[in-house]
Parts: structure tokens; C-alpha cells; sequence
């Protein structure tokens, strides 16, 4: 579970195979089930690639003031480590 200042979300790769829309849902499930204070975006446009899924960690959000960016602590490695073995 993240802490306050760190990510609490992600945006997931799939593999340049598996970009149908089933994929895309089943890519956000199965680790939203398992990671359940942590939101999982799916994303299909982006550079091909043919290794596993790759995960991004959304690092940054809006701040408390207009206009301004609040970046938040990188996840803990084990928490990516986890994501990887669940998708």
C-alpha cells in the first residue's frame, strides 16, 4: 500500500501482441484485485515493443494551487517488482 507521497498510480504497456480492447481490460484487473489502493491505467497507443508489459508510475499530479505540479516519491521497488509478477 502507498504512502501518502508516494504513487498510487500507473499506466500499463501491454506488449505489442496483446493491445485488444479484452487485453487492455484484463491488463488493469487482475492487478487492481491484487493492488487494491492502487489505480491501474490501461494504454494501447504508444511505441511497439515485443518483451512483457511495462509499467509506468504516474509521478506526477496536480498541486494545491493552480497551475502548479506536485511530484510524488517513486514506488518502492518492491511494489514495481509486484506489479511486474502480477501481470
Amino acid at each position: 500500500m502507498p504512502a501518502g507521497d508516494e504513487v498510487d498510480s500507473f499506466i500499463i504497456l501491454p506488449r505489442s501482441g496483446a493491445r485488444s480492447q479484452s487485453a487492455l481490460r484484463g491488463g488493469s484487473r487482475h492487478p487492481e484485485e491484487l493492488f487494491s489502493r492502487i489505480r491501474f491505467y490501461c494504454q494501447r497507443r504508444h511505441f511497439a515493443f515485443d518483451d512483457d508489459y511495462q509499467v509506468l508510475p504516474i509521478c506526477g499530479m496536480g498541486g494545491d494551487e493552480p497551475g502548479t505540479l506536485r511530484v510524488l516519491d517513486y514506488p518502492k521497488q518492491s511494489v514495481m517488482m509486484g506489479i511486474a509478477a502480477a501481470l
